[in-house]
């Protein structure tokens, strides 16, 4: 078992489960809703609690009711948040539609709090952790949170996710070890995959660096080599909400626990395909080895 930081967003996710997509300016019935804790962050380390170890939040939590709720919900899952700020405002919500058509969702996400800051970031025991992972945002804060880490650290590594191309965040990319990059990422630099992987391991050659793209599979590139992890045939997708997140923790959890690159990548991809197969994220190591 490792303690992991993962540090980035916690919502209230409010999900909504349709046949299909209504159209606009329709009035449709739901086959099913829940509210649960979502964001990135929290996702990924709700995941990592499932499979062994002592995951902790580092967000911000709203004042008020809305935050203690979420709060509550983090807890219930394990999720440790002792480390995170806590701030007037609201706490960010994501409407989600879950179609069960295609297994696809649709996000509106309404966030007015501010992010934690590097000052906030100082005073957690940063020494205690074994793993440190950070979610792509806030670019004007997030370099000083990985050298913050960094410092910390003795061999511990750390990981950053690249999902949403944000301007100013290629400054924190030379302070991580593990780079785990988006499709949407990618595209900024390369039209397909292989092309990016490749220039990315000549830029970055001692980082463990992954991408994701969808229906492609996923790619690990570190010191030369490049690995390629095609999807399983015939994956029948029920529910994409989470599979990113899915794939981050399964990858952390991989290489925290020993695995080389090659067989950390595969074992990110079945996870992320476990999950794609199965609404929610409960239940994800059921019958996997850990």
């Amino acid at each position: 078992m490792a303690r992991i930081l993962v540090t980035g967003i916690a919502t209230i996710d409010h999900v909504l489960d349709v046949a299909e997509y209504p159209a606009e300016d329709t009035e449709s019935r739901a086959l099913a809703g829940a509210s649960t804790p979502g964001g990135n962050a929290a996702n990924t380390a709700r995941i990592l609690v499932q499979a062994g170890h002592r995951a902790d939040l580092a967000a911000v939590i709203a004042l008020g009711p809305d935050g203690e709720a979420l709060l509550r919900m983090l807890d219930g899952f394990a999720v440790g948040v002792a480390p995170c700020a806590r701030h007037a405002g609201r706490t960010p919500v994501s409407h989600v539609l879950r179609s069960r058509r295609s297994g696809s969702r649709t996000i509106v996400h309404y966030r007015d709090l501010p992010e934690l800051t590097a000052a906030e970031f100082h005073r957690i025991e940063l020494a205690a952790y074994d793993w440190f992972h950070f979610e792509g945002r806030n670019p004007s804060e997030l370099p000083a949170l990985l050298r913050a880490a960094r410092a910390a650290a003795v061999d511990q590594p750390v990981s950053l996710e690249l999902e949403k191309p944000r301007a100013g965040l290629d400054a924190a990319i030379p302070l991580a070890d593990v780079l785990m990059f988006s499709r949407d990422w990618a595209r900024t630099r390369a039209e397909q995959p292989e092309a990016f992987i490749d220039w990315a391991a000549q830029r970055h050659p001692e980082q463990v660096q992954t991408l994701t793209w969808g229906h492609r599979g996923a790619w690990v590139a570190y010191r030369g080599d490049i690995f390629h992890c095609p999807p399983s045939a015939g994956l029948s997708i029920r529910d994409s909400l989470g599979a990113g997140d899915s794939f981050n923790a399964g990858l952390i959890h991989a290489l925290v626990s020993g695995q080389p690159p090659e067989s950390a990548l595969k074992a990110a991809v079945r996870l992320a395909e476990r999950k794609l197969s199965q609404p929610g994220l409960d239940g994800l190591f059921t019958g996997l080895s850990r």
